[in-house]
């Protein structure tokens, strides 16, 4: 199976059956690269904070390629500047293959926008290297806000505009982004309180502050779980198949799609050799049952695109957010709120 025009690329990252579960996973990297590289230990940053998603994914690869390579694989987090001080410090590494970048979708949408010659141009600053994971945006909510769908989000928020306030990541996140359009595409009333990090977010609906949160399931599957939050709706484009009793988004607002994802990269500059070798290794790793089941319970799917498709698929992903973003952040709701304009414990 492979993703062709003018099929999205991210529409088959959501399928059950990826690439990387077809059993084609044979490959050997070119002798030079198998031969020397890596001998010390190799650096991978991520843009991403502890826990989320890309995080997850840093460290599962990093755990698996320090056992197939026998070099330790450490990760290192950076979120500072919205993620511009990983690709910074990544771009202007030595392009010998020894720094690497775990990048979420949105270094490539949202940080170009907000910062001008921001360092993550593909094929100026950054080498595409391996697709990592696609993760769809949850949307819960407080039992006490006495809502089980989207349709019910949408018509409370319109007969009572002032009550529902919704958390998630800081501003410019997917997770923002995605509410931004919600609200677009719905017409629902949401007010954006943005906090710096999804267990901070959590934490706010579960005390009462705000009661909906739009963040990746693994940030929330606990509370989930726990019946402290109400699953209402994920973000992919169709009904995922360990979730089929969970509706999309799109079920209530047609064409609605948000899917966060992970890539590698390098600097500009890595050998091919290297990146082909990495390619194929982190192929190889996703050809491992229990890596793809590990992955897929935490709500992160895997698939494996050539390094030209990913390429490709990062401007797709860039056509379609910048219009959208560009008019979040014009908006006056699109400047973080703070600390004293936060909600306080109300009534859900």
């Amino acid at each position: 199976m492979r993703c062709r025009p003018p099929v999205r690329l991210y529409f088959c990252l959501l399928l059950w059956a990826l690439p990387v579960a077809l059993g084609a996973m044979s490959g050997a990297a070119p002798a030079s690269a198998q031969g020397a590289y890596p001998n010390r230990h190799v650096r991978i940053i991520t843009n991403a904070g502890l826990g989320s998603s890309p995080d997850v994914l840093a460290r599962i690869i990093a755990d698996e390629l320090s056992r197939l390579w026998r070099q330790q694989v450490i990760v290192e987090n950076n979120s500072a500047g919205g993620g511009i001080v990983a690709a910074q410090r990544a771009a202007d590494a030595s392009p010998d293959g020894y720094t690497l970048l775990v990048a979420s979708a949105s270094a490539f949408t949202v940080l170009p926008i907000r910062q001008e010659h921001a360092p993550v141009i593909i094929g100026t600053n950054l080498k595409p290297v391996a697709f990592l994971g696609a993760s769809p945006m949850a949307f819960a909510v407080s039992p006490k806000l006495g809502v089980t769908s989207i349709e019910e989000l949408v018509a409370l928020s319109r007969s009572e505009p002032d009550r529902i306030f919704y958390a998630a990541n800081q501003t410019g996140s997917l997770p923002h982004m995605s509410g931004e359009y919600f609200r677009s595409r719905t017409g629902a009333s949401l007010t954006f309180v943005p906090y710096r990090g999804a267990a901070d977010g959590l934490t706010s609906v579960l005390s009462g502050q705000t009661s909906l949160i739009i963040e990746n399931y693994l940030a929330i599957k606990g509370a989930i779980q726990s019946g402290e939050l109400v699953l209402l709706a994920f973000s992919a484009r169709e009904r995922l198949p360990n979730f089929p009793e969970v509706p999309t988004v799109a079920e209530t607002a047609p064409g609605f799609v948000a899917i966060g994802w992970a890539a590698l990269m390098a600097p500009i500059g890595v050998p091919d050799d290297i990146v082909n070798k990495v390619h194929t290794d982190i192929r190889r790793i996703f050809d491992q049952p229990s890596v793809r089941q590990r992955m897929i319970a935490l709500g992160i799917y895997p698939a494996f695109p050539s390094t030209a498709e990913l390429a490709n698929f990062i401007k797709q992903e860039q056509a379609q957010w910048s219009p959208i973003i560009r008019n979040i952040l014009a908006a006056p709701s699109a400047a973080p709120a703070k600390e004293a304009d936060r909600p306080s414990s109300r009534r859900q």
